[in-house]
């Protein structure tokens, strides 16, 4: 085997690694994306902890001592994100009426289904924090 043969079978290789390990990330990205808010609010208080047990690296007792404070965090964050919701959900009502206007009658349908969609992950949202603060009344 020739110098060059051997030189042109490492590129090729390197490039077909390359090229698996971009194609990849960019369906996992696209993966953790499209699925993130199916697992609604308390998947994300999660990652907020994995991420800080990670980042911080957080003994088992730093861990138990913070997972009240974060959840806390996070249902005053909603709550705050709730108490805004009309005024969200009255922004968004008329950009999807004007928006309605520039689409076909098939991409209107399809429009409607992922709003339909957004107000059952609202909702989950909604339930997810009407059991927290339930949670948060509760004496330990």
């Amino acid at each position: 085997m020739t110098r060059g043969k051997l030189w042109t079978g490492l590129i090729v290789l390197f490039l077909a690694g390359t090229l698996t390990g971009i194609g990849g990330a960019s369906f996992y990205q696209h993966y953790e994306h499209g699925y993130r808010w199916e697992r609604g609010p308390a998947a994300h208080k999660e990652r907020i902890l994995t991420r800080l047990t990670e980042e911080l690296s957080l003994t088992s007792a730093q861990q138990a001592d913070i997972e009240p404070i974060v959840h806390q965090v996070h249902v005053e964050i909603l709550r705050l994100r709730f108490q805004h919701h009309p005024e969200v959900e009255q922004i968004l009502t008329k950009g999807i009426a004007t928006l309605k206007t520039k689409l076909s009658a098939d991409q209107q349908a399809k429009l409607e289904r992922l709003y339909v969609q957004l107000q059952q992950r609202w909702q989950v949202s909604r339930d997810y924090l009407q059991a927290a603060q339930e949670r948060l009344k509760r004496p330990e």
